[in-house]
């Protein structure tokens, strides 16, 4: 249907440096009570980095409960190499969340983790990545676990989540930081909202002739 409507739109490729503000995330915490001296894991003989740091930079929503059969919640995730989309995921999560906060840390580890994966085949084709990847997120309880150290879950069960998400922070592998709904672009792959506002979510993914 959204192909039929507009035939004309084509994916962009935009090499440009993303505009970052780099005032949103928490450049001075110290992880090191926490997790100790961790460092992001390299792989094995990778050559030396060569060229132009790309800036990798990803947000991420969840619609909590959005499944009216199961309850389940569905993920939303753009990755973004320079101002490039390169990863656009969008699926079911595996369990039930009973509060807002479980399926947001959810979708925040599935980000997490399609990052690392990234991260490892960019070194592995020895191209110089700019620093931790930026993600963005609307959910402020998780942001705050996820860059504050001295945050305390209290909820045993999204536990593993947490310290996932905290310790690859802690590495240097993302930062996170948040980002207002009316500006989050992922939740236009979660979120039953007017074109007009999907649109608007996607105006720099989407190009017409």
């Amino acid at each position: 249907m959204f192909l039929k409507r507009f035939p004309k739109f084509r994916l962009v490729f935009d090499p440009e440096e993303p505009k970052i503000n780099h005032e949103a995330f928490n450049e001075g915490a110290d992880w090191k009570e926490f997790y100790g001296d961790i460092k992001e894991e390299k792989p094995p003989g990778c050559p030396e980095p060569l060229g132009n740091a790309l800036t990798i930079s990803c947000f991420v929503d969840a619609n909590h409960a959005g499944n009216v059969v199961t309850r389940r919640s569905h993920s939303g995730i753009l990755i973004f190499i320079q101002q490039t989309c390169m990863i656009q995921f969008n699926k079911r999560q595996n369990s039930v969340e009973s509060a807002t906060y479980g399926s947001e840390s959810t979708a925040l580890r599935i980000g997490r983790d399609l990052l690392v994966a990234l991260r490892l085949k960019l070194m592995s084709f020895g191209i110089p990545i700019n620093g931790p990847c930026n993600v963005f997120m609307d959910n402020e309880a998780v942001y705050k676990n996820a860059s504050i150290p001295e945050s305390r879950l209290t909820k045993k069960h999204n536990s593993i989540n947490f310290h996932i998400n905290r310790e690859a922070v802690a590495a240097g592998i993302m930062r996170v930081a948040y980002e207002p709904t009316n500006t989050n672009r992922a939740d236009a792959l979660t979120k039953n909202v007017p074109f007009e506002v999907k649109r608007s979510h996607l105006h720099q993914l989407l190009e017409k002739e």
